[in-house]
């Protein structure tokens, strides 16, 4: 009877839609609104924007799009990565060039701000800051006796020449280099820490007489320390930093979902849903794995299997892609991310000592006992 009228409820929603095709059979609770904003082809990155913009690539052409429907063109060509920047007016677009990649930011309008080739294929786009895009991108080179795969990260304030630093150098065996291009390439995906002091991203290990897998690191970007916080399997690539910014969310197993410390890497939550697909909300309180949106620990809605989601940055909605088309959920009850501590620089002061290993996780939490420093 409950799941009838979850369904009943998306089919209201998408009987709504009066003079559009398309839509998206859903299972939502009451209250919750479907909207088609946009053109996405399957399998192509997007991103939404805090201004009301979606990023979307369709028939090979990257395009913003807004709730009025204005589309903009931006590049031609199909994109690896986009990443709308924290404020939401500027856009950063990852495209496929011969021998490497193009990494090009644009404004709203359209407008190219600045552009830069890189070495490799980019395949993960995230903001430091309004002013700082940074950019994962992995080499393969192929040779007798397997392949070198190196991951790269990629500093760029727009103008310039990127700052370029090795995060992992690699052989793989010859069967391992034979497995499919977006299994490999799909296993460098950089999250930027709430603080956006560090970043957490996995790297592949293939050891010998055992089955490759990825190791969940987290680097902090002043001082390079850092630390190995947990091992997923291939096709697992992605991390989410939690809202506090002392706990990631990773794959636990292909059917299992956990969040863990930092830098221990202890589980502290579990979800019984895959890591597909997967999306966490600005505060926290939705988290999408799988097609399934949890509140909390609760599966609330079931989005149809090969969708995709992404959260709006100020927690009122997710943008749903589905069969070439990108759907706005709103209803949500979720709220922007928490506001840095009052004494941010201290804080930051704290992580680095701990990034090098000068000050234990145990002495960093003792100095911040007490204190607003806590997120």
């Amino acid at each position: 009877m409950k799941n009838l009228l979850l369904t009943l409820c998306a089919v209201i929603a998408l009987g709504s839609l009066t003079g559009c095709a398309a839509t998206l059979p859903a299972q939502l609770p009451a209250g919750f609104q479907v909207k088609p904003v946009a053109r996405s082809d399957s399998g192509t990155p997007f991103d939404a924007g805090r201004n009301g913009h979606f990023a979307t690539v369709t028939d090979g052409t990257v395009a913003l799009t807004d709730l009025q429907g204005k589309r903009v063109t931006v590049a031609n060509g199909g994109a690896s990565a986009l990443s709308f920047s924290p404020g939401g007016h500027r856009l950063a677009v990852a495209l496929a060039t011969t021998g490497g990649s193009l990494l090009r930011i644009v404004d709203l309008n359209g407008a190219t701000l600045g552009e830069t080739k890189v070495a490799g294929r980019i395949t993960s786009v995230a903001w430091r800051s309004e002013k700082e895009v940074l950019a994962g991108a992995l080499n393969i080179r192929k040779y007798s006796f397997g392949s070198q795969m190196v991951s790269l990260l990629f500093q760029w304030d727009g103008s310039g020449v990127p700052v370029a630093t090795t995060l992992n150098d690699v052989t793989l065996r010859p069967h391992v280099a034979k497995l499919p291009e977006q299994l490999l390439y799909n296993q460098l995906l950089i999250a930027v820490s709430p603080y956006r002091d560090e970043i957490a991203f996995t790297s592949l290990k293939d050891p010998p007489l055992f089955t490759p897998y990825l190791r969940v690191l987290i680097r902090n970007l002043d001082t390079g320390g850092g630390s190995e916080v947990g091992q997923v399997q291939l096709g697992q690539g992605k991390v989410m930093y939690a809202p506090d910014g002392e706990s990631l969310v990773i794959a636990d197993t292909d059917k299992a979902t956990r969040r863990i410390s930092l830098p221990e890497g202890k589980p502290v939550e579990n979800w019984p849903s895959a890591a597909v697909n997967s999306a966490l909300s600005p505060s926290g309180r939705y988290l999408l794995l799988d097609g399934h949106l949890y509140r909390k620990e609760k599966a609330i809605a079931t989005f149809p299997a090969g969708s995709r989601g992404v959260f709006v940055p100020d927690g009122s909605a997710i943008a749903v892609s589905y069969q070439g088309q990108l759907f706005l959920v709103s209803g949500l009850e979720d709220a922007a991310a928490p506001a840095p501590p009052a004494d941010l620089d201290r804080v930051l002061r704290l992580r680095r000592l701990r990034s090098q290993g000068l000050i234990t996780d145990q002495e960093y939490q003792k100095q911040l006992e007490g204190k607003e420093s806590t997120r």
